[in-house]
């Protein structure tokens, strides 16, 4: 049984399922680190059970361990004893925000600036102010922030001048033949997304759309709530997917795409607590068996992809980001460990920069062996993250959205650019 704390008794017994064998070690990037057992999978469930079932528990030192757990789960697809490691680690955060220690005004503060929308554009116009008076360059040149402030302004992509929610219609048809026509889907746009990567979803509904599907764009939409969950504030994201079920609770389509990974673990596991709801597909995962139209002509840049974790982990879709890209590109070259955590994992770059760097280190020493022109991935932390640990090293590869690629590969194709009335040198990586 459990015992004073936050497990229920069904909760208590996954976590007796842990047999400390030690096989998640060689997974776990903060273990890779600092070797320390406690900043371990088996070393944070020990401390778990320790904290559910002693009440006068030393809550600080254990509670520091879990908070420096970035959450991508590559332990729990490494567990022969299949431990859910990631409910319990949900559960225990939770307990640690509601009733031992609060989280803190600043990652509070950053949490409602980035996940509301008057707020998130009252600071992506701030950005793109900087980035269009050179200031960024001028700041990272002259070292006036702290390092993490720094890294992440290096990794800023070129924020557009709107979301890409608010110049859109609500309803984008098909472009493609009537006999190809394969019904409706509705896109996902969220809130970093929507503001900062817009072109990614712009490239997704050119996809969608050329092989044969509308794409509902259903407004109200908001943030998935993935961010307050990984802080422990359970409350606040129930708030946020409520929302997002009134939203899309009427939408009339086959599937609600998503394409950023952290958001497409958080919905699927908890827009539709009774399952009853649009079911919640990751774009890579609709359209590997979905495209009708692949593109004529291949990318010819070495690419080489890097895994996302809350799509390889958390979601299990591994194979199809490689057979679209395999699709798109003629130098699809393998990255040694890609299914390894970048290090962003949400606020963490933020909260525990210097770990955070610590652990991407060992990742851009893999990509500059492998030396591609583009890096791709799927979902937005990890470009952001990527990007800025690229231009810290000197290392010119970009960054982008396996869709990226793959629009870029229709783009070589003249009826895809008159289409959607794209520039000629539009297919430019």
């Amino acid at each position: 049984m459990s015992g004073y704390q936050f497990f229920s008794p069904e909760e208590y017994r996954l976590l007796q399922e842990c047999v400390h064998c030690g096989l998640c070690l060689g997974s776990c990037p903060t273990y890779m680190v600092n070797g320390r057992e406690a900043d371990s999978p088996r070393g944070r469930l020990s401390l778990m059970k320790y904290l559910d079932e002693d009440s006068a528990a030393d809550t600080g030192g254990a509670y520091h361990h879990i908070d420096l757990c970035l959450g991508c789960l590559a332990c729990q697809t490494a567990c022969p004893s299949g431990v859910r490691y990631s409910q319990l680690l949900e559960k225990t955060r939770s307990y640690q925000r509601r009733e031992v220690q609060p989280l803190g005004w600043s990652q509070r503060l950053l949490l409602r600036w980035f996940t509301e929308r008057r707020r998130l554009g009252l600071i992506t116009a701030l950005v793109r102010l900087v980035q269009r008076t050179g200031l960024d360059r001028l700041v990272r040149s002259l070292r006036l922030l702290p390092p993490t402030l720094r890294f992440q302004l290096a990794g800023l992509p070129k924020v557009p001048n709107h979301a890409f929610s608010r110049a859109r219609e609500p309803q984008l048809p098909a472009v493609a033949p009537d006999d190809q026509h394969q019904g409706a889907v509705a896109l996902f746009t969220g809130c970093v997304m929507d503001h900062w990567y817009g072109e990614v979803h712009a490239a997704t509904a050119r996809i969608l759309r050329w092989n044969g599907f509308d794409v509902a764009l259903p407004e109200g939409q908001t943030c998935c709530g993935a961010l307050h969950v990984h802080a422990g504030l359970e409350k606040e994201a129930e708030h946020l997917l409520a929302r997002n079920r009134d939203v899309f609770m009427n939408v009339d389509a086959q599937a609600l795409v998503v394409d950023a990974a952290g958001c497409g673990a958080q919905l699927r596991t908890s827009l539709w607590p009774d399952g009853d709801g649009l079911p919640v597909v990751d774009v890579f995962e609709w359209l590997a068996t979905h495209i009708t139209r692949p593109p004529r002509y291949k990318l010819t840049e070495k690419i080489s992809y890097d895994a996302p974790c809350h799509l390889h982990h958390a979601q299990s879709i591994t194979e199809e980001p490689y057979r679209l890209l395999e699709l798109a590109c003629e130098q699809l070259t393998p990255l040694p460990e890609a299914e390894m955590c970048c290090g962003s994992a949400g606020l963490y770059s933020l909260v525990h920069g210097n770990i955070s760097r610590q652990v991407l280190a060992r990742k851009i020493d893999y990509i500059r062996f492998v030396n591609p022109a583009v890096l791709v991935t799927g979902n937005p932390g990890c470009q952001l993250q990527l990007q800025a640990g690229l231009r810290e090293a000197g290392i010119k590869a970009s960054v982008r959205h396996a869709i990226q690629v793959l629009d870029n590969a229709y783009r070589r194709d003249e009826d895809y650019r008159y289409a959607f009335e794209l520039a000629e040198d539009s297919g430019q990586l």
